[in-house]
């Protein structure tokens, strides 16, 4: 069992930096599709990234360096259920009624290698059932191709980054992964029976989508202001500077005004800006909304100078004790909201099917 140790925490210690790196996208994705985050789906999401990190490693892990003597030559087995020969012919020190000779008994009898690479699977299929909602047969074609994948990878010595071959690639893996899928789809019902279903995580994602989160104006927001920034720099070649930042967040009040109240900021997570009474807010609202947070909060340094910079960092102080009083009254309203008589709102449907 000391061999399957290394892989597993090489795993759990590249986990943070993988999920560090899916978060942002996958933050994106959630707000574009639902418009919410779910703990329970990003449960689920992260949960199966580890999963598959864990697989990926069991396969190729532990590397050999290049000085290790090689005392024999591994390579491609193409003879289903070769092993049987083996486990009929082991001679194993077995007795049910000695519960210390089972585990041993086990290793030793050739069993453990083609139950390992089912179970190693079994969790594929109950992911791809429940979380993604697919069908057996996609089930199983994707822990075939998942399992081919594997297979390659160590017939080629890794690509070619390890030294030498130091894995078998076995036809029964194929066959035993691709069983393992097959039953994970088979047992999900038993093992997710007490979770909520696919369909009712759709159903709350999309609920809590209706209300705007303030961590969802803000990747808007700060979307916005790093176009208007990095657009400033490029004008600042050819045109003085802080006035063409001006000059840009004017255009993006203008532009939401055309857009039905989206920056490229909120149409990248799915929402807009209406006014507080109904109906579509007017263009001297986007203008206010765009100058007060783009200008006001972001660069009065503009006008003031280093005063600006405090006048700047006192508004958004009180933008975000105004957010947290709202937070608390269960009214995300902050004050650029009050001020502009505006209110932001999602701009997704909520179907009645979806996939996640």
């Amino acid at each position: 069992m000391q061999r399957y140790v290394e892989p597993l925490t090489f795993a759990l210690v590249m986990f943070p930096l993988a999920a560090a790196l899916f978060t942002l996208p996958y933050v994106l994705y959630s707000y574009r599709r639902y418009g919410s985050i779910l703990p329970m789906r990003v449960l689920c999401v992260y949960a199966f990234i580890f999963y598959l990190m864990c697989v990926y490693c069991l396969a190729i892990l532990p590397f050999p360096s290049a000085d290790t003597v090689v005392t024999q030559h591994v390579g491609l087995n193409l003879i289903p259920f070769s092993y049987v020969p083996e486990i009929l012919t082991a001679t194993v020190a077995f007795s049910i009624k000695d519960p210390s000779t089972w585990m041993s008994a086990f290793f030793a009898s050739g069993l453990y290698e083609p139950v390992l690479n089912i179970l190693m699977f079994l969790p594929l299929g109950v992911f791809l059932r429940y979380y993604f909602g697919w069908g057996r047969r996609r089930t199983v074609l994707t822990a075939l191709a998942l399992s081919l994948f594997l297979e390659v990878t160590q017939y080629t010595a890794t690509y070619g980054l390890a030294p030498f071959r130091y894995r078998l690639s076995d036809v029964n893996d194929l066959i035993h992964n691709t069983l393992g899928g097959l039953l994970g789809y088979a047992v999900t019902p038993f093992l997710t029976g007490f979770l909520p279903s696919r369909e009712r995580l759709n159903q709350l994602s999309y609920q809590r989508g209706r209300r705007v989160s303030y961590i969802r104006r803000l990747m808007a927001f700060l979307t916005d202001q790093a176009l208007v920034s990095g657009a400033a720099t490029m004008l600042g070649c050819f045109l003085p500077r802080n006035w063409s930042y001006v000059a840009l967040v004017i255009l993006l009040g203008v532009l939401a005004g055309q857009c039905g109240g989206a920056t490229p900021g909120k149409l990248l997570v799915r929402i807009r800006v209406a006014d507080a009474g109904g109906g579509s807010a007017r263009l001297w609202q986007h203008l206010a909304r765009c100058l007060m947070l783009h200008v006001g909060v972001a660069r009065l340094d503009i006008f003031f100078g280093g005063a600006g910079v405090l006048l700047s960092f006192l508004l958004l102080t009180a933008a975000f004790l105004g957010a947290v009083k709202g937070g608390i009254r269960n009214r995300p309203q902050t004050m650029f909201d009050r001020w502009t008589h505006t209110m932001v709102e999602s701009s997704i449907p909520c179907p009645q099917e979806d996939t996640p």
